[in-house]
């Protein structure tokens, strides 16, 4: 079958080159369209792997940064030496920190045995900072621990009915947005 697009690949007699190089592909010579059009590609795949969560900077991993309800003290103290430790005692291990410029002061709790209570209060810049990360968050534990269950104006998640994730909007009480989240051992 012929098109009638022959003079797209036939030279044209009356036009005279002056002065031209052949650039090498990467310089946008032969082939150099499809070059560059493979490397916005593969710039673009390799961003969106690499988008980061404003909940996995904040939370981590684990249950909080990387500590677990029932972990030895030793474990924490480890986990928790760079988020700027405030107050420590035999029974808790206080800290402040800033991450995504959300101001966030945790509590460690222990009994003899394990941590069993981990308390974090995050103070946001403004309301939709907050906002956009209780949706962010609320859909990672989601689909982590099931569906959110509401209990008293607290949105309850449970991990295999020993652990307890209580979350709560207290920007009214304290006059700046803040969420109060709380994960216990509620066999304790």
């Amino acid at each position: 079958m012929k098109t009638g697009l022959k003079w797209l690949t036939t030279p044209n007699p009356s036009f005279k080159r002056r002065g031209t190089t052949t650039l090498p592909s990467w310089q946008g010579g032969v082939g150099g369209g499809r070059l560059s059009l493979l490397l916005v590609i593969m710039l673009l795949v390799a961003s969106c792997g690499e988008q980061k969560s404003v909940v996995t900077d904040v939370i981590g991993t684990a249950h909080f940064r990387g500590n677990e309800i029932g972990d030895k003290r030793e474990k924490v103290e480890k986990h928790v030496a760079a988020d700027n430790i405030v107050n420590r005692t035999e029974a808790s291990i206080n800290c402040e920190l800033t991450v995504d410029e959300i101001e966030l002061l945790t509590r460690y709790d222990f009994d003899q045995e394990a941590l069993y209570s981990i308390q974090a209060d995050m103070f946001f810049p403004d309301s939709s900072a907050l906002n956009s990360f209780e949706n962010e968050l609320i859909n990672h534990y989601n689909t982590k621990y099931g569906e959110v269950n509401m209990d008293g104006g607290f949105l309850v998640w449970q991990e295999e009915g020993k652990v307890e994730f209580t979350l709560a909007d207290e920007s009214i009480e304290f006059g700046q947005p803040k969420l109060s989240l709380t994960i216990y051992n509620f066999d304790y």
